[in-house]
């Protein structure tokens, strides 16, 4: 099956709807995955599998929190959920952190390749830059460990109404209280909201 036969089968499954274009973008996203983790380990997922986790849980997420503004994404590594979010709710900037070089080179080309206007690739740590993104509305987390330093820089470009996105295994212990949980279908992965 070509990527968007697989991603269309997975948006049915979700109940998920979206443009074509949306569609076309989000399979050619699958296709350079496919390429690039030949080269560099993007993710150790394939075929539905990673359609499924990559691609269209995090599309799942968006469409149940319906983000807007701007995005910080710290360890954006592969681009999800960065990526399907942004192509879904298309944030008036989305900053992309990631501090791996040749998974920023990915994340410079997918962007480019894709293009996708107001996408930011940082090569860094978000506690050396979080000063320079103000102000950010949604941050998200997939893949990363959610420490004490990060929450404290979080909290040190957080405003009233920024939203701590945590997408994190099934088994996963959320730091502090979230204000909001959501389990993605089908995959079981754990979506946890916080507010600093």
């Amino acid at each position: 099956m070509s990527h968007i036969e697989v991603l269309e089968s997975e948006l049915r499954s979700f109940q998920i709807e979206l443009t074509s274009e949306q569609k076309r973008v989000l399979a050619r996203y699958c296709g350079e995955l496919v390429h690039w983790n030949k080269q560099i380990n993007l993710t150790g997922l394939g075929g539905s599998d990673m359609v499924r986790r990559l691609v269209v849980g995090p599309l799942w997420v968006g469409c149940q929190l319906k983000p807007q503004g701007v995005l910080a994404d710290i360890g954006s590594g592969n681009g999800s959920p960065a990526i399907p979010l942004h192509v879904l709710c298309k944030f008036s900037k989305a900053h992309l952190i990631e501090t791996r070089a040749r998974r920023v080179a990915f994340l410079r080309h997918i962007t480019a390749t894709l293009e996708l206007t107001g996408v930011i690739v940082h090569r860094s740590r978000f506690e050396e830059i979080a000063s320079e993104l103000r102000p950010v509305d949604w941050i998200t987390l997939q893949g990363v460990a959610f420490t004490e330093e990060l929450l404290n820089s979080i909290r040190n470009i957080a405003t009233a109404t920024t939203t701590i996105v945590w997408i994190s295994s099934p088994d996963a212990r959320p730091p502090g209280n979230p204000f909001w949980t959501l389990q993605v279908p089908f995959t079981g992965n754990m979506v946890f909201l916080f507010r600093c």
